[in-house]
């Protein structure tokens, strides 16, 4: 069953990882087109002609095309992209399909799902079982609870905050996601959900998601280098 865990997990975050990880800022660009002088080539009192000439010379607001303004140093956006959000929820949902699909490939020695009770009994069998069952203090290795599962909840966490969520409410995003999408959700078909994935995975995962976040927004505001390299960023 561990194996099978593990299988999910680094399936799941080959597919999901850098979703969050690597928002790119918004790269909206203002340009205003610069309104053309025209001059009249008629002959005219020299009087008109050095009116004209003056007029020409004052600077008009609408006749000087403004500096362009790179907003992708705003990061996050200034406004709560539900959008953005609801795409990024949509890939986790997508990479979740993909990874119990290729779970479902792999044989029953590796899975330890009974296919046979699962297609008899309908596709939610073994969810339902693992599901009742729990929550259970689980036995796996330090790594998977303590490091795998809060490296998730941060993913999580900067999903929303990237989106221009509060800290609050990207806290609320990444337990969402660990408790019903991931842990009785895509989980629950492999084992009974985990007492230490619930609480590790959102509290600790917000913690770590918070200084990615912070650490992102000092390298966008430093032109996205680090020490002076975009290989580095």
């Amino acid at each position: 069953m561990i194996r099978t865990k593990t299988f999910f997990y680094h399936f799941f975050l080959l597919l999901i990882c850098t979703v969050a990880l690597a928002q790119e800022a918004d790269t909206t660009y203002t340009k205003t087109p610069v309104n053309p002088i025209v001059v009249d080539s008629t002959l005219a009192h020299p009087r008109e002609l050095n009116a004209v000439i003056e007029d020409s010379l004052i600077a008009k607001t609408d006749s000087i095309a403004p500096l362009q303004i790179n907003d992708s140093i705003a990061y996050p956006p200034k406004f709560k992209d539900y959008r953005r959000l609801g795409y990024n929820s949509l890939l986790y949902i997508g990479a979740a399909v993909v990874t119990f699909g290729a779970l479902w490939a792999m044989p029953e020695s590796f899975t330890h799902w009974d296919k046979e009770a699962m297609k008899e009994n309908g596709i939610f069998y073994k969810w339902k079982q693992n599901v009742k069952a729990g929550p259970v203090w689980d036995e796996d290795d330090f790594a998977m609870n303590y490091l795998a599962h809060p490296y998730c909840g941060g993913v999580y966490y900067m999903t929303a905050r990237s989106s221009g969520f509060t800290i609050f409410e990207s806290f609320s995003y990444s337990v969402i996601m660990s408790t019903f999408f991931w842990e009785y959700g895509i989980e629950a078909f492999a084992e009974i959900p985990s007492v230490q994935d619930l609480i590790f995975t959102p509290v600790v995962g917000s913690v770590v998601g918070e200084i990615f976040f912070i650490t992102k927004k000092r390298i966008v505001r430093h032109d996205k280098k680090v020490l002076n390299s975009r290989f580095l960023e």
